[in-house]
């Protein structure tokens, strides 16, 4: 039964590596960075060739004309994306949810993604940079070494909490804020729940109540977070520039026509999406 589908690829003359019980071809990046582990196969196998996620055979394509066909000619053949999360909120979001629950919040997000909407967030953005050149002016000025990796890492944190939820986080002087922790635990979870996501059939992870990889806590921090914004946007008349705010003015204009920007800059998306 766990090996059932193992010949799926070598039936089909395609290349690829060998697959193992319960992990499929999966189990090297666990240990390697998958982008290593790309490049490799690549070189090994070509262009074209198959793995596995569990018994599931998975075709990589690293063609760019191919995947271009696939993306753009052929989109409608392509439209669904995998969604391992059964969380009731996470599993809606535009990232993995399919069909035409897709296309209505592609629909409704892509006007906030336009040029002017996004240069409303530029003052943000260089309030944060600000804040990181001054980090770097202190540890210069005092010539210590700095681990650039953790500095730029601080300094997307910023930029992210910002920008999405007007939150300054300050993690360059405070490592300990509360937004700062649990994203760091939202984006490394524990290893164990994400075997089990990857790996343990629906009616398991229902009895364990585990519905998405990171911890319930981290996720509920968040959501009481944003919850907490949009009641006191509501509620409030401050003017706000970030995506929270975008979001929550393309729900109120669903039915309304937009700036004449953001149709022209909109418009392939949705004329491919009618198609």
């Amino acid at each position: 039964y766990l090996t059932r589908n193992f010949n799926y690829w070598s039936k089909r003359g395609i290349n690829g590596p060998k697959p193992v019980i319960l992990f499929g071809t999966d189990l090297e990046q666990f240990f390697r960075n998958k982008s290593y582990i790309e490049l490799d196969r690549i070189q090994q196998y070509g262009k074209i060739y198959g793995t596995f996620e569990g018994t599931k055979p998975i075709l990589s394509v690293a063609e760019p004309e191919l995947i271009k066909q696939i993306l753009v000619k052929d989109f409608q053949n392509f439209t669904d994306r995998q969604n391992a999360a059964f969380h009731p909120i996470l599993s809606k979001h535009l990232v993995v949810v399919n069909g035409d629950d897709w296309k209505r919040l592609r629909s409704t997000i892509t006007p906030t993604f336009s040029s002017a909407k996004m240069k409303t967030m530029y003052p943000m953005i260089r309030e944060c940079l600000t804040d990181l050149l001054d980090v770097l002016d202190t540890y210069a000025a005092s010539n210590q070494e700095i681990d650039m990796k953790a500095m730029y890492g601080n300094y997307t944190m910023d930029v992210i909490a910002t920008c999405a939820f007007s939150t300054k986080t300050n993690t360059h002087k405070d490592r300990k804020n509360p937004f700062m922790t649990n994203a760091v635990k939202f984006f490394r979870p524990q290893l164990s729940r994400v075997l089990m996501i990857r790996f343990f059939p629906k009616a398991l992870l229902k009895l364990f109540n585990i519905n998405q990889a990171a911890d319930d806590k981290v996720v509920d921090f968040f959501f009481q977070l944003t919850r907490r914004i949009i009641q006191e946007r509501k509620s409030g008349h401050k003017k706000h520039n970030d995506f929270i705010q975008l979001v929550l003015n393309a729900e109120k204009s669903n039915n309304v026509i937009h700036d004449e920007n953001d149709i022209n800059e909109s418009h392939h998306v949705n004329e491919g999406m009618n198609k």
